[in-house]
């Protein structure tokens, strides 16, 4: 499956130029305790300012039945189409996998997503994000590192220097990623989780679709479709039969 066009990545240093106060407007899909974990990170949570005013929530589900989510309605795809389609989106879902068949499905509706970032004061130096992306506001990115689209920081995470994060990326909450390291799209992080620096002659590359576990520790590349787990990481078969060797030499 081709990438979804791309928007041209933003540098998130240069300065804003507006002469409004006013906020951009998002609609966030997701209307779970997650969607407003997000939300809060947003417009809260240790931040200067609000990055955007939320309009609304879309919930495929619970849509259309008049709740309020965090003040703001929660409404179903068709109301965001009839009332909110001219408004920028962010998808807070943290699966990679969903996270893009909701951004096709937008977009194939004409929805369009904003590139969210801090303000100039607090501006993350010469780091590029591209649109649906965002950074917790407790977690840092160092220079020269790219984060493409719909790409997800969680709180509490560092990503050093000479990062290359592809689109569709969920780095989970407290994670580590060490200089010079290639993150290919759609890779899922999970929480804890540390990888290991690479080299500028030859960086640390985890595979398209990769999926690293909870706590595990990644010392060299892994493949694409690989998932891994333990200190050093390894994929899943290998440590079921190292554990299977293990017991049957007891």
């Amino acid at each position: 499956m081709e990438s979804l066009t791309r928007s041209p990545e933003r540098d998130v240093s240069t300065k804003e130029q507006s002469s409004s106060s006013a906020l951009p407007r998002i609609v966030i899909y997701g209307a779970s305790g997650h969607a407003l974990g997000c939300a809060l990170d947003l417009k809260h949570r240790l931040r200067s300012r609000p990055l955007c005013e939320i309009v609304a929530y879309i919930d495929d589900f619970r849509g259309g039945r008049g709740e309020l989510l965090d003040g703001a309605p929660i409404i179903s795809f068709e109301e965001w189409r009839s009332r909110f389609g001219n408004v920028s989106c962010f998808i807070s879902v943290g699966d990679p996998s969903a996270r893009r068949r909701l951004a096709e499905k937008m977009q194939a509706c004409g929805g369009s997503f904003s590139c969210l970032f801090e303000s100039e004061e607090t501006a993350l130096p010469h780091v590029k994000m591209g649109v649906g992306s965002a950074v917790a506001a407790t977690s840092h990115i160092g220079p020269q590192t790219t984060l493409g689209d719909h790409v997800h920081i969680y709180p509490m995470s560092w990503v050093a220097h000479d990062v290359r994060i592809a689109d569709y990326v969920t780095v989970a909450a407290s994670c580590s990623v060490s200089g010079h390291v290639v993150i290919e799209e759609g890779v899922f992080v999970g929480a804890g989780a540390v990888i290991v620096h690479g080299r500028p002659d030859r960086p640390l590359v985890i595979g398209a679709g990769a999926k690293i576990a909870a706590g595990a520790v990644v010392t060299k590349s892994i493949p694409p479709g690989a998932t891994v787990a333990g200190n050093p990481a390894r994929p899943l078969r290998e440590l079921a039969r190292n554990r299977t060797a293990s017991h049957d030499a007891e």
